[in-house]
């Protein structure tokens, strides 16, 4: 389908329970000693919804085919849906990784993709990472494995992502694996592309 790419990263996605920022730990299986494993993703809890990916890309699809208009450039310019497609999932990746011993450049890097009304959701939810993170010496490391784009209408456009994270905690060998999808708003500013708002569903 235009529009929509997949990655191969071996990390299992048929993970089905919904992510709730006050029982993370339960719903991944997580009991005991393992129940602090949740602090490692603040932004996974926030945001993130763990679904199959398979099913929904080809009834997406077979939506995309039903309704097609040829207003709508996600369908008809290839192009310009692959560079919202690069540019937006680079994006996303940035955003949803942090690693305790580099939060100020992970901070700065992150303001640079981000805009709009993003932008305040995302200082609240790493100011919950900065508080957290160092202590349990937690890294979290995201990956984009499937994406489409939706919507894309000038200088806006809509994807739907499968995005995996991935986190570890000090020097042991805890570590989680959380993937969920993100219906993200784009908006191109100054010829770059960058992440207005994002929503699980």
């Amino acid at each position: 389908m235009a529009g929509t790419r997949t990655r191969n990263t071996g990390i299992d996605t048929d993970t089905e329970a919904r992510v709730d920022p006050s029982t993370y730990g339960e719903a991944a299986g997580w009991h005991g000693r393992h129940g602090d494993i949740a602090t490692l993703v603040v932004l996974v809890a926030v945001f993130l919804v763990a679904m199959t990916l398979a099913v929904w890309f080809r009834g997406e699809a077979d939506g995309l085919r039903s309704r097609a208009d040829t207003n709508n450039a996600a369908l008809v310019n290839a192009q310009a849906t692959a560079q919202v497609d690069s540019q937006i999932s680079a994006a996303l990746e940035i955003v949803y990784s942090y690693d305790f011993s580099s939060l100020d450049a992970d901070e700065a890097a992150a303001s640079e993709v981000v805009t709009g009304e993003f932008t305040e959701d995302y200082r609240a939810l790493f100011a919950e990472v900065r508080e957290l993170a160092p202590p349990q010496e937690a890294v979290v490391s995201a990956v984009v494995v499937n994406s489409a784009v939706k919507v894309l209408d000038g200088d806006r456009a809509q994807l739907v992502v499968f995005l995996n994270q991935r986190g570890t905690k000090g020097a042991t060998d805890e570590e989680i694996a959380a993937p969920g999808r993100l219906t993200v708003t784009a908006e191109r500013v100054d010829g770059q592309w960058k992440i207005a708002a994002v929503e699980n569903r």
